[in-house]
């Protein structure tokens, strides 16, 4: 099927974007299926246009090039240290599950100094029990648990 053309599109059209068809205009629109689809067409455009936003108003392209561009350089960093967090994650719960496994094994020494140590502190500062082996085993309890408090809690607010 061929497209139709009339020679007198084009004015027509120009006439009736200005408000001023002529009678004879009018009189070739009511003959003429061509023209009247033509300017069907470019009035429903014409109302589509006015809906639309003028470029004033629209963001300015930089800035959403830019916004965009920072975005994915994101997602390229964290893909990349996907494996850094992975490790963290997993030490830090090898970490927890050694420090469970070592405070149950050494148990009754923990309890033993710390009964020490506590009766140290209620006699009086000058009556502390001597650091030894045992008060060793209790500072070094106390530091994987503070350790591990602190690595659960840098996770927690990393999220």
């Amino acid at each position: 099927m061929k497209p139709r053309t009339c020679r007198q599109e084009s004015q027509i059209l120009d006439e009736a974007r200005q408000d001023s068809l002529s009678s004879a205009a009018q009189g070739h629109l009511a003959t003429c299926e061509t023209c009247s689809e033509a300017l069907q067409v470019d009035q429903m455009l014409l109302a589509d246009a006015g809906r639309i936003p003028a470029l004033d108003q629209l963001s300015d392209p930089t800035l959403i090039w830019w916004r965009s561009h920072q975005q994915s350089q994101l997602r390229k960093v964290e893909k990349a240290t996907m494996p850094i967090q992975i490790v963290e994650r997993l030490a830090l719960a090898l970490g927890a599950v050694g420090l469970v496994i070592g405070l149950s094994l050494t148990w009754p020494l923990v309890q033993a100094t710390l009964g020490q140590w506590l009766f140290g502190w209620a006699r009086g500062i000058t009556h502390m029990v001597p650091i030894g082996s045992p008060s060793l085993i209790l500072v070094l309890t106390g530091s994987l648990f503070f350790l591990v408090g602190f690595g659960l809690y840098s996770q927690w607010a990393e999220r």
